[in-house]
């Protein structure tokens, strides 16, 4: 896979960190009521005076942070926006009860990242009978709402189980590290990967499909189970880099990282910096501080815009560029793109 063909949802290498540094300013130029297919016209607001915008996190962790400070970066230059970051703790019904505060408050916009696809979905709807427009990050939900920003999961995934069977040489055992059950992005990476390995490498054999909870600690325990089991891996993909980070903890301390080609999947910097060290063999990348401004701005410009969730026809789709990053072009993502 050459520099110039190695493709990332569409675009190139060279392409991706070029559109990754762009900022939001076309969302803010009136794409996103284009996408969404808002009904009726919306007076403009001369300012942004009252407007109160949340985000409520799926649980504390770099990824929803590095999400808060990119939808920070755009509303610290809206006058009068007031903006309060919640910890769902990884709890539908917590993350329930927090829309229910929020919706009671009459917040503007809610940046939702979902626990439970479904069961949000009664939240988001009585949210938008309120008029207050809900925008998902990552993880979409079962029920419409005014917006969805994400990398593509299922096609980084097929890319992902492309590149690492390369790297395998084509053939070997694979473990999966995955997340619970019921979220969209979950099924999605996995479908995706599988899918992958059977297109493009199909003498590799997924011995082993785990949850390890999206946690590090958590899949070292468990990839120290696969291993007993099957002394023979030669791959791991971690649905995300914590779990892949957790296989390369137990690699190491077991002496053999040097027979693993281990991949992760979201881009952290801790990520980044492991398979710069030569520890993990890649994830799939993308700006997850530029993911947050896209959805900042495209929350200005709905509220300034005194668009009312009532009025989205259809939700908007915002799709982030990505790259599978690997030891070859690693260096290419600037510490500025690092989260």
């Amino acid at each position: 896979m050459t520099d110039e063909t190695e493709k990332t949802g569409g675009l190139n290498r060279r392409a991706f960190f070029s559109a990754a540094a762009v900022g939001a300013g076309a969302i803010a130029g009136g794409v996103l009521p284009e996408l969404a297919g808002v009904r009726g016209a919306a007076q403009a607001a001369s300012h942004s005076e009252g407007i109160k915008m949340a985000f409520i996190q799926f649980v504390a962790h770099t990824v929803p942070a590095a999400w808060s400070k990119g939808i920070q970066d755009v509303l610290k230059d809206q006058p009068g926006i007031e903006y309060q970051l919640l910890d769902g703790q990884a709890k539908a019904e917590v993350q329930v009860s927090q829309m229910d505060t929020l919706i009671n408050s009459g917040t503007n916009v809610i940046f939702l990242q979902p626990v439970d696809s479904v069961a949000l979905a009664p939240s988001i709807a009585r949210a938008k009978r309120e008029g207050i427009s809900v925008i998902t990050l990552n993880i979409d939900a079962t029920e419409p709402h005014a917006a969805h920003v994400e990398m593509s999961h299922y096609l980084g995934a097929k890319d992902i189980a492309k590149v690492m069977g390369d790297k395998m040489g084509g053939t070997g055992k694979v473990a999966i590290l995955n997340a619970p059950p019921g979220i969209i992005i979950r099924d999605q990476r996995e479908q995706g990967f599988i899918d992958g390995l059977a297109e493009n490498h199909p003498n590799i054999e997924i011995v082993a499909n785990q949850v390890a909870d999206w946690s590090r600690k958590k899949a070292q325990d468990v990839f120290t189970t696969i291993l007993a089991s099957n002394p023979d891996v030669s791959g791991v993909y971690g649905v995300n880099d914590s779990m892949a980070l957790g296989a390369v903890d137990v690699a190491k301390q077991k002496g053999i990282l040097d027979q693993l080609t281990i991949f992760g999947n979201d881009g952290e910097k801790d990520a980044l910096a492991s398979i710069e060290a030569g520890e993990m063999t890649g994830t799939q990348y993308t700006d997850v501080y530029q993911q947050g401004r896209f959805a900042a701005a495209a929350a200005t410009v709905i509220a300034t815009g005194l668009v009312s969730a009532r009025d989205f026809g259809d939700q908007g789709h915002l799709l982030m560029p990505y790259i599978i990053a690997t030891a070859e072009n690693v260096g290419e993502i600037t510490r500025e793109q690092r989260w």
